[in-house]
């Protein structure tokens, strides 16, 4: 269980908006569909990092 306030969630997706992303589209997501997402079951964007070369690394945390 993620502790409101301070219990982060770090999702590393291949980007869904990169065409040469080598692989298939069912394993990829955009940034707004994985925030839609993890805003349904209540937790809150943060930040992303475009660190990885074919992956978004974002980060959700529980509200306080």
């Amino acid at each position: 269980a993620l502790r409101p306030g301070t219990g982060r969630l770090a999702l590393v997706e291949y980007r869904a908006e990169d065409p040469n992303v080598p692989i298939k589209e069912i394993h990829k997501m955009t940034v707004e569909q994985a925030k839609k997402e993890m805003s349904a079951i209540g937790l809150e964007f943060v930040e992303v990092r475009e660190t990885l070369p074919q992956q978004h690394l974002l980060l959700f945390r529980r509200p306080a």
